[in-house]
């Protein structure tokens, strides 16, 4: 396997029960050197001082980690650079994310001394409504996406019908034996996270690049109710038995889920291209519907279309209002920017280098 320079993830992201994080699991806190965490109110520049550390340690050859933000993707909620064990995280709402090892390894940096608050305590009422109505649409957001789930689990169990399980288990044996050839010993770690979500500018993916530098893919392709995320739950927990690490990312909808696995240590990944990211791989494919009972499906179909439809209908009533959501907030940042003191700004970005480049 071909490491890339950069991966890109989503710590975070806006599911059907509301705001789902993940952030835990961004590095490991007894084994980092450092972390630092950002705090500060929007606009103070905490995605620009990650992207710019980013920048700094790609340009020095390192690999960084970017973990994008699902209300919107082209800001950060963390870089990594794994192999110098250090992170940045963005640690105000709805993160809220406190040092746990003070001063040992987290360190908090307050972007928020380079605001004039003053100035802002000038419009109050004015920022305190933009707060509410940004909330009050990812709010219904939720809401929309929380009335999806109902709809999705029924046309998951149409689907799950058609499902000839007698079959469908020689997929699971097919993988254990094309995937797990040789055993480590020890069990596996896991990390989980997110490879897609929703976001302001509708449902994004790094699925695909992610995957480009696995030798190893192999493709569950289907809709709900088809047991995929169940495949590869089963070979995650077999993959961590015989010693190897598992990177979980799970469904963007509904974060029980699973979306793909990947299992670095063997250059494998096994993934879904399913109803949600519509995401499309290269590797050996495994159908689901080819395992099904066509004629049930055939049965079903009107239904099922009614249930496609309907979900895809609340999906995007809940992406527009996390666009409104995102537009609003703009709003929100450019009064927060007219106050800052950016000769600040780039003092604690020098000092931020500073604190990291000991780790070289």
């Amino acid at each position: 396997m071909t490491q890339k320079k950069e991966r890109h993830l989503f710590l975070g992201g806006n599911t059907y029960r509301g705001f789902h994080s993940f952030y835990s699991y961004i590095i490991n806190k007894e084994t980092a050197n450092k972390v630092l965490c950002l705090k500060g109110g929007p606009g103070t520049g905490k995605s620009h001082l990650m992207k710019k550390v980013g920048a700094h340690f790609l340009d020095k050859g390192y690999s960084v980690e970017y973990h994008h933000c699902s209300s919107d993707s082209n800001s950060l909620d963390g870089v990594v650079v794994p192999d110098l064990k250090i992170a940045l995280l963005d640690g105000t709402s709805p993160h809220m994310i406190d040092p746990i090892y003070p001063g040992a390894v987290d360190e908090i940096i307050n972007l928020g001394i380079a605001l004039n608050n003053d100035a802002l305590s000038l419009n109050k009422k004015y920022l305190i409504n933009i707060y509410k109505e940004i909330s009050t649409n990812f709010q219904r957001a939720y809401k929309f996406l929380a009335a999806a789930k109902p709809i999705h689990e029924d046309w998951s169990k149409l689907n799950s019908k058609a499902l000839d399980y007698s079959k469908f288990i020689t997929i699971c044996e097919s993988l254990k034996e094309e995937v797990f050839i040789k055993q480590k010993s020890g069990f596996g770690d896991e990390r989980h996270l997110f490879a897609s979500a929703f976001t302001p500018d509708g449902i994004i993916t790094f699925a695909e690049d992610l995957v480009s530098e696995y030798t190893n893919t192999f493709i569950l392709r289907g809709g709900p109710g088809f047991s995929k995320s169940k495949i590869l739950n089963e070979l995650g927990s077999l993959a961590q038995k015989k010693g190897y690490f598992v990177e979980y990312l799970h469904d963007p909808f509904n974060p029980d889920r699973i979306e793909h696995i990947l299992i670095p240590e063997i250059s494998t990944s096994i993934v879904t291209e399913n109803e949600i990211s519509k995401s499309s791989f290269k590797g050996k494919t495994y159908n689901i519907e080819d395992f099904c009972n066509s004629s049930v499906l055939l049965s079903n179909k009107s239904e099922i279309e009614y249930d496609k439809n309907h979900f895809e209908e609340l999906i995007n009533k809940a992406l527009f209002l996390i666009s409104e959501a995102h537009r609003i907030h703009d709003d929100l940042e450019s009064h927060y920017i007219k106050t800052l003191d950016f000769t600040i700004l780039d003092s604690v970005y020098n000092d931020v280098i500073q604190k990291l480049e000991k780790y070289i």
